[in-house]
């Protein structure tokens, strides 16, 4: 069993703790969590990059590399995501957990002080952020940026959002745009850092036996030197009404096999009551293996590669994804959509209902088993100011029924589909890349 406490250690600065001696390691993250903008993502997305590369104490990855030896091999990673129109961006870290270190001798003081010092006490020159360590970071995320083309599905996707929510910043990639990240020099990223600070939210978290009271004082000690200001406007979600007409994009590239992605408005977020009613409506149509678009689009009818529907639980967004044949496009489509209608019009078994509940209240569960899952689960909660454990949610799941999920479904509005074509003679060929 592990218990949940949630802390607030300054002005804007929380702390979420799950106390458990499941796990051999701890588990760490600090999380800055700013609006989404496009004139400062990708300079939120390079700065852990450019923090994780030293300390004042330790100035370059070699010193780095044997503080975390002395900490028995302990690894921090720089990360970023988008929760809704939330940027959230900082490191995750994992270290050998204080109930299994020799001697009885705790780590807990260590780790803290080694992650606030990446976040307060970076390495800088002059007093500012190590210029080749910016230079060498830009070129990094726009490599990363410039290579997401590759992955076609991921493409794809990204897409259909920025045309679909064109005005809204949830359009905004996670890593920011080429462009601004070719505008990032020292001097503006250094600025971009002080102002964070001062003023940005920030999401503390630790998964390990350590007791809550020792874990919130090790948190303060090493964040004791923050700045805070406020000033910064809380993240928050625009909502948009679907148009009376729904939008269709297409984009033509050198692919031999089409991407077809469907976008619909749920009307729901996480912080809905109704919110339980659509993981497991999502899950009927099109959410897990036993759903209706893997049986029938892609087993059945085999008109997919692939086939399935996923949440954003910030945006009250699903996005459905395939990849198809080019001469299937329509065929396709048509189907996708016959199948939300036989979801909405319950055309579906008891055992169907059973089979979904079940999947998505086993997943809730899982997440119990991973320390990052665990993490990733609460970040979430956080940024939506909630305290709903995996537990508890998973109770509601298996509580859902079938007029709800009837109730939910039908309020899906198609808002928009995106076509990934190939060229006229790659459709020649055929083929079926990923």
């Amino acid at each position: 069993m592990s218990e949940i406490f949630r802390r607030s250690l300054m002005p804007g600065v929380h702390l979420t703790c799950i106390q458990t001696r499941k796990f051999k390691s701890s588990y760490w993250s600090l999380r800055l969590v700013t609006p989404l903008q496009r004139e400062t993502a990708a300079m939120n997305a390079v700065l852990p990059r450019v923090l994780r590369r030293g300390t004042a104490a330790c100035p370059d990855l070699l010193h780095l590399a044997a503080a975390l030896d002395d900490l028995y091999g302990g690894v921090i990673e720089p990360t970023v995501t988008k929760r809704g129109e939330a940027h959230c961006f900082g490191f995750a870290a994992t270290f050998l957990d204080d109930g299994l270190v020799p001697g009885g001798l705790s780590q807990l003081d260590k780790a803290a002080h080694l992650l606030g010092d990446l976040l307060l006490r970076p390495a800088t020159r002059n007093g500012r952020l190590r210029s080749d360590y910016v230079n060498s970071e830009r070129k990094n995320l726009m490599d990363e940026i410039k290579g997401a083309i590759n992955d076609k599905q991921r493409y794809a996707n990204q897409r259909l959002i920025e045309q679909m929510c064109a005005g809204e910043a949830y359009s905004i990639d996670r890593l920011g745009t080429l462009q601004e990240a070719e505008r990032i020099n020292v001097t503006r990223l250094n600025q971009h850092y002080h102002t964070l600070l001062s003023t940005a939210r920030i999401e503390a978290y630790y998964c390990g036996s350590a007791q809550p009271e020792r874990v919130e004082q090790a948190w303060r000690e090493a964040l004791m030197d923050l700045p805070r200001q406020g000033g910064l406007p809380e993240p928050s979600t625009l909502w948009r009404v679907t148009p009376e007409a729904r939008r269709d994009f297409t984009d033509h590239l050198d692919v031999t096999q089409g991407k077809l992605v469907l976008g619909f408005r749920t009307g729901c977020t996480l912080a809905s009551l109704s919110y339980p009613a659509l993981m497991v409506a999502n899950a009927l149509f099109g959410g897990t293996a036993n759903s209706k678009l893997f049986r029938n689009v892609r087993e059945k009818l085999s008109l997919c590669y692939y086939a399935s529907s996923g949440l954003d639980k910030h945006k009250g967004l699903m996005i459905v994804q395939s990849g198809v044949k080019f001469e299937d496009f329509q065929k396709a489509e048509d189907e996708i959509l016959r199948q939300l209608a036989a979801v909405q019009g319950s055309d579906f078994t008891d055992e169907e209902l059973d089979a979904a509940k079940k999947a998505v209240a086993n997943s809730c569960r899982m997440v119990l088993d991973n320390q990052g899952s665990q993490e990733d689960y609460w970040l979430s909660q956080s940024v939506s100011e909630l305290q709903i454990a995996p537990q508890e949610l998973a109770r509601m799941l298996e509580n859902v029924s079938r007029e709800q999920v009837i109730e939910i479904a039908s309020k899906w509005k198609l808002d928009s589909t995106y076509r990934l074509d190939g060229l006229e003679e790659e459709k020649l060929e055929g083929g079926q890349d990923a």
